[in-house]
């Protein structure tokens, strides 16, 4: 069977936010029959596999609104209109860690909920790490946890790490890729 797209007819913002945009579209398939599609809209987000000069894997912890949880993640944070994704990469690092990077390297990109949201994560491995001090942005409220590689086994086996983003990277990091 051949997959086709699908044909917007009629599209409207319902929801318009600092961080997303929600609207719904009326489509209509190959047949000729019709549905609707909510739709997330979202600017995409960076994060960071980043190893510090004593071999850890830089985590940070924080609470999470919407799960309501803490949870364990590598540096991450929203890619801004315009802004470059290293950029990003480098400014979230920093800002969560305290440590800056010498070479960004793009290991993956993916769409964490494509069957309702546009965004986008890239996944970055940073390098030649030095610690130059953390700059929190209001409201951040992060520990940051560095985690051996037998650390990371153990959280990761104990399903610990429930944040896409971080099992992606960990998974990496663990494998023999």
């Amino acid at each position: 069977m051949e997959i086709k797209k699908e044909k917007k007819i009629t599209g409207k913002t319902i929801y318009n936010g600092n961080i997303l945009r929600l609207f719904r579209d009326e489509v209509e398939f190959p047949n000729q029959h019709k549905s609707a599609r909510e739709v997330v809209e979202h600017s995409g987000g960076v994060s960071v596999l980043a190893e510090n000069e004593a071999g850890n894997i830089l985590l940070i912890k924080q609470y999470r609104y919407p799960v309501d949880e803490i949870i364990y993640e590598i540096p991450a944070g929203k890619l801004e209109i315009g802004e470059k994704i290293e950029e990003c990469a480098s400014r979230e690092l920093r800002e969560e860690t305290g440590y800056s990077a010498k070479k960004f390297s793009k290991l993956f990109e993916f769409y964490p909920t494509p069957g309702y949201s546009t965004e986008k994560i890239y996944i970055y491995q940073a390098e030649n790490l030095e610690f130059v001090g953390r700059d929190l942005e209001e409201g951040e409220y992060i520990e940051v946890v560095p985690k051996s590689k037998a650390e990371l086994k153990e959280l990761f086996k104990a399903g610990k790490i429930k944040d896409s983003k971080t099992l992606i990277a960990v998974m990496y990091y663990l494998g023999d890729f």
